[in-house]
């Protein structure tokens, strides 16, 4: 997860991307979360245009309904141009069909509900992403929990901490029922905008891959 990162780009688009998505309700997050990542694409195929190409000309070629019109035709230009892997295309397709799919439908989304479809779309990403975003929301959410408890007040015994350890604070974790449900609704939200910041790492990761190539 950290390798991702290392691009100065791929570390404003993590921060700015988690930023945006954890403002979001569960729809919004999938919603707003791909339209960032189509226009990750668009900064990518921009990358590879000319120098000396017009901006009337740049216009032409992004236009909407040029053949980068659409989220779809990008991703299949991308991998016919051996510009992404098949695994990331194919990832960022089944994204694609589910931002699809919740704009045509009325009824509520939930990503806790729909947790098993979202674990099958990262799994189309090759080494282990899902691994990554369960170990990194697990330790955003239970990080934040053990902080607020430790910093908390008892509320009958003034000058007391709630815990006096963090061992009695994860102690009283694993018996409340209600918290880990809590902490279990956060941490899934985590893990998806986490998953689809990571997309935009590995979108620009390839794309730098790509740059380098150029340059030889």
């Amino acid at each position: 997860m950290a390798s991702l990162l290392e691009h100065p780009d791929s570390q404003e688009f993590f921060d700015r991307t988690y930023s945006l998505l954890m403002e979001e309700a569960d729809r919004g997050c999938v919603l707003l979360g791909v339209s960032l990542l189509d226009e990750e694409l668009n900064k990518m195929f921009k990358s590879f245009v000319p120098e000396k190409t017009s901006n009337t000309r740049l216009k032409e070629i992004f236009d909407g309904k040029s053949a980068f019109g659409s989220l779809s035709a990008k991703l299949d230009i991308a991998y016919v141009c051996r510009l992404l892997p098949l695994d990331l295309v194919n990832c960022l397709h089944l994204l694609r069909k589910l931002r699809n799919n919740l704009a045509h439908q009325a009824s509520a989304f939930s990503i806790e509900e729909n947790l098993d479809q979202i674990y099958e779309i990262f799994n189309k990403t090759s080494g282990n992403l899902i691994a990554g975003m369960t170990k990194l929301s697990g330790e955003i959410v239970y990080g934040q929990f053990i902080e607020k408890v430790m910093n908390t007040n008892h509320p009958t015994d003034e000058g007391k901490k709630l815990f006096e350890s963090k061992d009695e604070a994860f102690a009283y974790l694993e018996k409340n029922d209600d918290v880990q449900k809590t902490l279990f609704e956060q941490r899934i939200k985590i893990m998806l905008v986490i998953g689809i910041a990571s997309l935009g790492g590995l979108i620009i990761f390839h794309r730098e891959k790509v740059l380098r190539k150029f340059e030889q």
